[in-house]
């Protein structure tokens, strides 16, 4: 089972959302990773009998929605992690927390036609807790799909993020989750 798990709450009273040429810009943390998640949900491209879509609270206070949803997450289930990151790179997104060999073979397979960065550790200057620190006492098989913001502290501040980070985000959920039995096919290990 896939798991994508996006936290649907934020640090704001008031939100606010404008495009400046091919950019949004605005209070992001994390209408725009909910957004990117959406895309792909609402693609069609996705076989949900193997791929739960969650969009958690409270994450911003104790991560409850994360918590509850990890109560049915398995060793072997893949969760992924869609939230801002101000991790700095050209590319169009960033994957971090990503341990398992595994599941970086797999990825690298899979995405081979994207642009991105991926680490094994959390390179993320404003903030390295999120969702997967819930998820990771639960399975061995998880990452943080990070969408690039820029200009500013996405918790407390307008950013920046491209729009092609946006649809590209999307596209690849669809791709890892088109790509499952790959993974459950590779080879067992850490």
């Amino acid at each position: 089972m896939i798991f994508i798990s996006a936290h649907a709450d934020t640090n704001y009273k008031n939100v606010s959302l404008r495009t400046e040429g091919d950019e949004y810009v605005g209070l992001l943390d994390n209408y725009i990773g909910v957004f990117a998640a959406m895309k792909a949900y609402f693609s069609g491209e996705i076989d949900f009998d193997y791929v739960r879509m969650e969009l958690t609270p409270d994450e911003e206070i104790d991560m409850r929605g994360a918590r509850e949803v990890a109560k049915e997450v398995s060793r072997e289930d893949l969760v992924i992690v869609i939230d801002v990151t101000g991790t700095p790179t050209e590319k169009d997104f960033v994957i971090e927390k990503c341990r398992s060999g595994r599941v970086r073979n797999f990825l690298n397979d899979v995405l081979k036609d994207f642009r991105y960065d991926i680490y094994e550790d959390c390179p993320d200057p404003i903030a390295n807790m999120d969702e997967t620190d819930v998820y990771k006492h639960k399975t061995k098989y998880y990452f943080f799909l990070g969408l690039p913001c820029m200009g500013g502290d996405y918790n407390f501040s307008d950013t920046r993020c491209r729009i092609k980070s946006v649809d590209e985000v999307s596209k690849a959920l669809i791709e890892i989750c088109k790509n499952y039995k790959k993974f459950c096919d590779s080879p067992a290990g850490v």
